[in-house]
């Protein structure tokens, strides 16, 4: 006889439960941890040759801590783009290199779930530098809106490189 029961989620496939904090103090270590990590492109395109005093100026008062079963796990920040009553907003999302692509996904629709019970979302757009696996393959394969590129921003490993734009839009209802 078959079974129908659906089969158990493989062990790399589990999600964690995700939270949220304020960056505070007591997250210092594991925040310049995290920057330490040369593909942790959160605000900037050269995470791991910042000093602290820059890190300090990207994180921000908007800056939240995310974590995974109770573990730092990235970084994310939400900011206006345009007039504060258009409803048009940047996210500005990292998870740790080990983080598998999965949870970048589940991250990404837990943090948008909260994003929309304290405000309207009319567009949310996040950006990815071209030079970036684990950003493009998340906004792709989160099926988010891949809106084009803009040349030319950046200096990677000695070429000029691009910021890509993806977004999410919600109709109005």
């Amino acid at each position: 006889m078959t079974s129908i029961a659906p089969a158990a989620p493989a062990a790399d496939l589990a999600l964690p439960r995700w939270s949220a904090r304020a960056c505070a103090a007591a997250d210092r270590a594991d925040v310049l941890a995290l920057f330490a990590d040369p593909g942790f492109f959160f605000r900037t395109d050269r995470p791991d040759t910042r000093p602290e005093c820059e890190i300090d100026r990207l994180l921000g008062d908007d800056t939240r801590v995310l974590c995974a079963d109770g573990e730092p796990a990235g970084l994310y920040a939400l900011e206006h783009e345009g007039s504060e009553h258009g409803c048009h907003y940047v996210l500005h999302l990292r998870l740790r290199s080990d983080a598998p692509p999965h949870w970048w996904r589940d991250a990404y629709h837990e943090i948008v779930r909260a994003l929309r019970w304290r405000h309207e979302l009319v567009r949310l757009s996040v950006r990815f530098p071209e030079f970036d696996p684990a950003g493009l393959a998340f906004a792709r394969s989160a099926g988010l809106t891949e809106e084009g590129t803009l040349a030319g921003v950046t200096t990677y490993e000695g070429r000029r490189r691009g910021t890509v734009f993806f977004s999410q839009v919600w109709a109005e209802s």
